[in-house]
């Protein structure tokens, strides 16, 4: 069975029926009508007009607890059209398009027919576009379940597709509409479904003053659409977010070069502290993120594998997706959700294809960069020029208090060397990890380094700042429990390096210190010199750059000024630390 809160849920449906009858109502109808008016605005976009289904299902699933007024709204979308004029219905592999030519203008289709097979070309170049492509990539390619057939709604057993602009409505692409729950869906022969549905589609007879070429409008709306009637085929309560997630990667994978989708793109980099499964309603500010999240099922599929996506629907049925995902990672790709929300988000800034920096790629990184980049960029939380002056950030006042659940804070961070890094959460039971990337592009190489986890907070110590060129510091926070979407909150403080708790790092530089422990003076000798420049720096417990020196013919360096205390000889070759030794100063 799914794994819910049921105790929260009856406790709200026993202690405040109607109100909450009344709220959802209302705010399904708001909804509505504010989706409506965005797909009516010059500046409308794809987005503004895949909004219907997700609405439909919800009303749907909540059908018995809505008001009058909302089940008004919506009852015309539970019934199938009808048409005017002369119904016509093309068959073509496992689908019946439904048509008319004669009816008024919103319902009827163009009737030029230039091959003349007596079928409209605009219906021929829709069925072509369902049977040829999408059918053929869902199922034959893919292997994904079959919608179950409907009996003889629609006069027979084939997916029924309406083709008309009034049944769409306004400002609408198309929708698909749940219908019976059957239960087992007999198109699988391995899973024994428990809620599958049966539904059916709508399409517009033409998008003419919709954006896009019709073949895009087409093409993006079928594959869009068609797959919420696969996920019907597995379960009509799928978590919605990660639905459109699916249906909005699935315009990608059907029609990679159209990009229609890479209009979300800027909902995710824009607000990457959003919720990667935010659902709607939750924050209406930030209705409709999901769309944008499609690039994490794009991740996720680029580094597993496309048929991925039909595990995780099948693991759905009895599980709630974010477990899904979990599980059918853990089990058959040695990875978690966690792993690979973390890879994503860093991939998010790395943006490159080159393999040098596996797992951090996308195969069309340069064209999402590209996008991005015209559209204002990654979002960053909070930029440290660090110069060996203490910085204190605090995301309640100096963030925008916004880093929900499953999603990421990023900083930019500019230093004149060595530093260190340390991350104190407000609630320390928050899933937080706290990373730096640090990338070097002319050598093309990039690393992450997590954080050190020393009483509850999160400390990064960067001794090799020469080595690389940027640094990025990333908050993720990991909760997938989490229900509500209250912000994480935490303090970062920018301070010196800790050399007195680093270790010897390097093979490349054998040094001998001696004596050890000192009074006046240390012998300094390099066993295996190395070519290239090299300096000897001291430090002192608290991180304070004490001595610093170049080599010497004796060998030998004063210390005599300095007090008693345990110090660290940090030797770097060409300006890159390469060894670190601990020596103790006493009289």
């Amino acid at each position: 069975m799914k794994k819910n809160v049921l105790f929260f849920a009856i406790f709200l449906i026993g202690a405040n029926l109607f109100a909450q009858d009344y709220e959802l109502s209302s705010r399904l109808i708001q909804k509505f009508e504010t989706s409506k008016q965005n797909s009516l605005t010059k500046s409308a976009t794809v987005s503004n007009h895949l909004w219907l289904t997700p609405l439909l299902a919800e009303a749907n699933r909540n059908w018995d607890n809505l008001t009058k007024e909302a089940q008004e709204y919506f009852k015309d979308y539970r019934n199938r059209p009808t048409f005017t004029g002369t119904e016509e219905v093309v068959t073509y592999g496992n689908f019946a398009f439904h048509y008319t030519t004669d009816g008024p203008a919103d319902e009827s289709v163009d009737p030029t027919d230039n091959d003349g097979n007596y079928i409209p070309d605009y219906v021929d170049f829709m069925a072509e576009t369902f049977v040829d492509e999408i059918y053929e990539l869902y199922h034959t390619t893919t292997g994904l379940t079959v919608p179950p057939a409907d009996g003889t709604n629609g006069g027979d057993a084939l997916y029924d597709v309406y083709i008309s602009g009034s049944a769409a409505g306004t400002g609408v692409y198309g929708y698909v509409q749940g219908e019976t729950e059957i239960g087992d869906n007999p198109n699988s022969t391995s899973l024994t479904e428990v809620d599958a549905y049966t539904s059916f589609m709508v399409m517009r007879n033409n998008y003419s003053g919709f954006s896009g070429t019709e073949a895009v409008c087409i093409g993006v709306t079928s594959a869009h659409e068609y797959m919420h009637a696969v996920q019907n085929g597995y379960t009509g309560n799928m978590d919605t977010w990660f639905m459109e997630i699916c249906a909005t990667w699935s315009e990608e994978f059907a029609y990679s070069g159209y990009d229609d989708n890479f209009q979300y793109l800027m909902d995710l980099f824009g607000k990457p502290d959003v919720a990667l499964n935010l659902e709607d309603g939750e924050d209406s500010q930030h209705d409709g993120h999901w769309y944008s999240s499609w690039l994490f099922a794009k991740y996720l599929t680029e580094h597993t594998g496309n048929s991925i996506v039909k595990s995780i629907y099948e693991r759905c049925i009895n599980d709630y997706a974010a477990y899904a995902i979990d599980d059918e990672l853990t089990a058959n790709w040695s990875s978690s959700f966690e792993q690979q929300f973390k890879n994503f988000v860093v991939a998010n800034v790395v943006m490159d294809n080159n393999s040098a920096y596996s797992p951090y790629t996308y195969q069309r990184a340069s064209d999402y960069e590209t996008h991005v980049d015209n559209n204002g960029g990654l979002a960053f939380e909070y930029t440290f020029n660090y110069s060996g002056t203490n910085i204190t950030f605090n995301s309640q006042t100096d963030g925008n208090n916004r880093l929900m659940r499953l999603s990421s804070d990023y900083f930019q961070l500019t230093s004149t060397g060595d530093f260190r890094m340390i991350l104190t959460p407000v609630t320390p039971s928050d899933e937080l990890e706290f990373i730096l990337l640090k990338i070097n592009e002319t050598n093309s190489t990039i690393s992450v380094q997590p954080a050190n986890i020393v009483s509850n907070q999160a400390i990064i110590n960067i001794t090799d700042y020469s080595s690389w060129e940027y640094f990025v510091p990333i908050v993720i926070r990991h909760d997938i429990d989490v229900e509500d979407i209250n912000p994480s909150n935490y303090s970062i403080l920018v301070t010196a390096a800790d050399y007195s708790s680093v270790e010897e790092n390097s093979n490349t530089v054998s040094v001998n210190l001696y004596p050890n422990p000192s009074s006046d003076y240390i012998n300094i000798e390099i066993n295996n010199y190395v070519n290239g420049k090299m300096e000897f720096e001291l430090y002192d417990i608290s991180g304070k750059l004490s001595k610093t020196w170049i080599p010497e013919k004796n060998n030998r360096y004063d210390i005599s000024d300095l007090s008693d205390g345990v110090y660290t000889l940090k030797t770097s070759v060409n300006g890159s630390s390469v060894l670190f030794k601990k020596i103790i100063i006493a009289r």
